[in-house]
């Protein structure tokens, strides 16, 4: 039964899209005056009054010319449809009876210039800092994604499994005069396969949901192809996506026509030898042309579960993450397709979708109309239908788009059985849904929607939008632009540094003379160090000669040795042997930690106390126990000649001399070392504070990387002296200050023999242990007078055993404080006198010469001085696309708020408007529906 308007007056159906056949039985309706029966007619759900059927320009109707019906099957009279009026912009007034919503008005007015503006967006790349409102098309495998992408792009897209759903695709699809068809390349993620090693489904995770692909740190889109003949999109697009699955590969390979392999290699061959199966990353086509709707989705790889091999288990978990990431997206349109030749209860994607609470954002689309079993129990999709079961908040629409026809046959074809109902095969019990059947319904559906959804995010995105702009500009802020006179600013910077580093090397000799004072402390204190008591010196016990002074400070000083050592004592000297201030073994310990007759306290008040400082710490502990007076002795033996009694051979003095002086070379290494890590912080700042205003530019790292060559260069120069230097004083000994000689030797000799005398009378019992009284701090008067008292005690202990022993020790002390000093000057005189004059002279010179700025140079040296580093410049020029891609977004949204906006072919711009209630409902109001479309 035909339906009526609310003022009982028949209603003739109109649908987005017309149907020629019935459109021409219109016209002859009209121009005979006559009126079709409700009874030749299967009206469906919305209706429109029929006075309101048409609009006449200047009394003529706007039908299109009459066609050939499809058959004798199709009614006489179905419906009757309208154009708008080219001259006017806005749709028709409706008739206050209706119920058009005044939102949807607003929406009408404004649809296709918010689609229009979204797309721009979308094209401009902005959704992967501003998230934009989207359409996703998720399913499972096999579920006619591909034929519902397809119509919704009005484009023969490849529908065979393989390759063509490995990947998401990116279509944006838009009006314009000429059609073009422009392929990108989307790359957020790069491949990286574990080397011999198979991938398991532990391996996918949620921290790693794309495992092998791993994110990159930035978005890269490279552009692929572009096409202007339809015929050659199918070919360009598989080798697009055989191109993303082969990450390792330069994409130019794939390119159809140009690229060697897609030369040598048919599709079929590529796709199945690619080095990953599946691909988060993203296949991008901009399709443009006329008719064409202004929409953008993406079709993601259908859902599985049991792959054909089970070394691919883990994909199932890949494609389901990716499936889920796009879901996720809160401002994503989910349109999930389940075909009707299944049970409704097997799609794994419904239940996904109302998993991540995505239910109220998501459209059904039933696909696979024609292949419903027929006589079979379709109450379950009916119930779908009818919002009872499977409930979505968009709710659904079904499509019929059968393998092997062309994009106009499956338009007459889902005209036929949808509206015509001239399938037989197509139950009459789904003809009450005919307003939610067919891709054409779907698309408008889909356009009103994401251009309502656009409309309530526009706020947001444009403040989204406006703060990422502002970071941009901030960031450019920090990367100024060239100067423009770049011989001026490098030539400033370099006389400035040429200024700068002289009064930074001078201020720096000044001041370093703590360093050579350190090693010359050093180079003293690491003098040999002999152990001059012997076990000899005790007529009982055997007392350790080890030049370890450790071990024979505590052979020696034992309590229960020196009860034995010395005749019995008295209490009160036991009681004074044995208290700390007095005690031998502290006593023993610091003559063999410093051997010059000095008593040193305790070790840990000895480290305490000790002379040498930073950076020289390391070498405290070297002369230590150099050698035991016995040893000496033993030496004097194997190098005195047969027949030459009481003859001490000169090659003990070279040897004993040249062995003492063999660990100068690692202080004075390290002297070297300090001096230029001053240095070098002294110039590296004095070059920092020059160049200040050029620390981005090629120049100032050239600089950085000649400046450290050229200390490095004077640094192994002073080495090869200091070297020299410490050949020459190993070599021999050599000396003809001999004066200076003398005095330090007879300086050392009576230190010597003072300590050795003191130690016999102790061991001998004859005096109590304690501290030798400094030769240096004693007056005249206590000189003699100590003189005196060790030659009336020589009486009494008898002449020295190890005499010799000592005179040579005294020579080796008193050369190696000779040779020592001169050692330290010459060492200083290599760094100070040579090293740092020749620096400060040489420094300006080679950066000029190292620059290439000596002889006149071109422009273009300095031109190519004052670019920046690479990635500066790269950075530069990536947030220069940015900030205009970003302005050029936020133009297109003022554009939109202000109302001007242009039309994408110049014509008339006319938008999609649906009425009669909630547009997420299944079924639309009955009583009135007008669709209009641009001509």
């Amino acid at each position: 039964m035909p339906h009526a308007t609310r003022n009982g007056q028949p209603a003739i159906k109109t649908e987005p899209g017309q149907h020629s056949s019935a459109a021409a039985v219109a016209s002859t309706a009209r121009s005979n005056g006559s009126q079709a029966s409700s009874a030749d007619y299967d009206v469906a759900s919305a209706t429109m009054r029929a006075d309101q059927s048409f609009y006449h320009r200047g009394g003529r109707s706007d039908a299109p010319t009459p066609s050939e019906r499809l058959g004798d099957c199709e009614p006489l009279l179905r419906e009757m449809r309208m154009r708008p009026n080219q001259a006017v912009d806005s749709p028709p007034a409706l008739d206050e009876s209706s119920n058009f919503h005044t939102s949807f008005q607003d929406i009408g007015k404004k649809l296709k210039a918010c689609n229009d503006t979204l797309g721009e967006l979308q094209g401009l790349g902005v959704s992967h800092d501003v998230p934009l409102p989207e359409l996703v098309l998720v399913g499972d495998q096999s579920a006619g994604k591909s034929s519902v992408m397809s119509g919704l792009a009005n484009l023969d897209l490849p529908r065979s499994e393989g390759t063509c759903t490995r990947c998401p695709l990116h279509i944006r699809v838009s009006r314009n005069s000429d059609w073009s068809c422009r392929v990108s390349l989307s790359k957020e993620y790069s491949y990286r396969p574990p080397h011999n090693q198979s991938i398991s489904e532990k391996d996918v995770t949620d921290e790693d949901p794309f495992f092998p692909w791993r994110k990159l740190q930035s978005l890269q889109i490279v552009e692929f192809k572009t096409v202007h003949d339809k015929t050659e999109i199918e070919d360009v697009l598989r080798w697009a996506q055989v191109a993303i699955l082969n990450d390792d590969k330069p994409h130019e390979l794939f390119v159809p026509g140009s690229g060697a392999i897609a030369r040598q290699t048919s599709i079929n061959q590529a796709a199945e030898a690619t080095s990953a199966k599946f691909s988060p990353n993203v296949v991008f086509l901009e399709i443009k042309g006329p008719e064409l709707p202004n929409l953008s989705f993406y079709d993601m790889p259908g859902i599985f579960q049991n792959p054909a091999d089970a070394r691919d288990d883990y994909l199932v978990n890949v494609v389901r993450n990716l499936s889920m990431a796009y879901i996720k997206r809160e401002s994503a349109i989910i349109m999930c397709s389940m075909p009707m030749n299944s049970d409704a209860e097997n799609s794994c994607t419904f239940g996904l979708a109302r998993k991540l609470g995505a239910s109220t954002r998501t459209i059904g689309v039933l696909t696979k109309a024609d292949l419903l079993p027929e006589g079979g129990n379709h109450s379950q999709w009916l119930e779908i239908m009818k919002g009872k079961s499977h409930h979505t908040g968009l709710g659904y629409f079904i499509t019929s788009r059968p393998q092997g026809k062309d994009l106009d046959q499956l338009k007459q074809w889902e005209e036929a059985i949808f509206e015509a109902f001239t399938v037989d095969q197509w139950p009459e019990a789904f003809h009450q849904f005919s307003d939610r059947c067919g891709v054409e319904k779907l698309k408008a559906f889909l356009s009103q929607k994401l251009g309502e959804q656009f409309i309530k995010s526009l706020p947001h995105i444009e403040h989204k939008v406006k703060v990422h702009l502002d970071k941009i500009n901030r960031n450019l802020s920090a990367l100024p632009e060239l100067p423009n006179n770049v011989e001026l600013e490098i030539r400033k910077s370099l006389l400035k540094f040429t200024e700068v580093a002289r009064i930074r090397l001078d201020e720096f000799v000044k001041h370093l003379n703590p360093l050579p004072d350190r090693f010359k402390t050093c180079i003293l204190e690491i003098k040999p160090k002999f152990i001059l008591k012997d076990k000899s010196d005790h007529p009982v016990f055997e007392i350790s000669d080890d030049s370890d002074t450790e071990s024979a400070a505590t052979n020696v000083n034992t309590p229960s040795k020196r009860r034995n050592m010395a005749p019995p004592a008295t209490p009160s000297k036991r009681q004074r042997a044995n208290t700390p201030a007095s005690n031998g073994g502290s006593f023993v310990k610091r003559e063999e930690a410093d051997s010059n007759g000095t008593l040193p306290p305790a070790p840990q008040r000895q480290q305490n106390k000790t002379k040498i400082q930073p950076p020289f710490e390391q070498f405290v502990a070297v002369g230590r126990g150099f050698r035991t007076l016995s040893q000496v002795r033993e030496e004097i033996l194997q190098k005195t000649r047969a027949g030459m009694p009481d003859h001490i051979p000169e090659d003990v003095y070279q040897s004993l001399v040249l062995q003492s002086m063999k660990p100068w070379k690692e202080p004075m290494l390290v002297f070297l070392k300090e001096t230029m890590t001053r240095l070098s912080s002294e110039l590296r700042q004095a070059l920092n504070e020059s160049f200040d205003a050029l620390k981005k530019r090629i120049v100032f790292d050239e600089s950085k990387t000649h400046l450290r060559s050229f200390l490095e260069a004077h640094h192994d120069r002073a080495k090869r002296d200091m070297l020299q230097v410490y050949s020459d004083e190993t070599r021999q000994l050599l000396t003809f200050n001999g004066e200076a000689f003398k005095q330090y030797r007879q300086e050392d000799h009576l230190l010597l023999t003072r300590f050795r005398h003191k130690v016999r009378m102790e061991t001998k019992g004859l005096v109590p242990p304690q501290p030798l009284a400094e030769w240096d701090r004693m007056t005249e008067a206590k000189r003699r007078e100590d003189t005196k008292r060790r030659e009336e005690e020589m009486v009494k202990i008898g002449p020295d055993q190890f005499e010799r022993e000592v005179e040579v020790v005294s020579y080796v002390r008193g050369y190696y404080r000779l040779a020592a000093l001169r050692f330290v000057d010459s060492i200083a005189q290599c760094i100070i006198c040579r090293m740092i004059p020749s620096i400060k002279d040489e420094v300006s010179f080679y950066l000029d010469r190292q620059l290439g700025l000596m002889a006149s140079p071109d422009a273009s040296v300095y031109e190519r001085l004052m670019e920046e580093d690479p990635r500066i410049a790269s950075r530069r020029e990536s947030l220069k696309m940015e900030k205009v891609k970003f302005e050029r977004a936020l133009a297109s949204i003022d554009a939109l708020n202000t109302g001007v906006i242009e039309s994408g072919d110049g014509g008339d711009a006319a938008s999609v408007i649906f009425a009669g209630g909630d547009v997420g409902d299944s079924q639309m109001d009955d009583t009135a529906t007008i669709a209009e479309e641009s001509i």
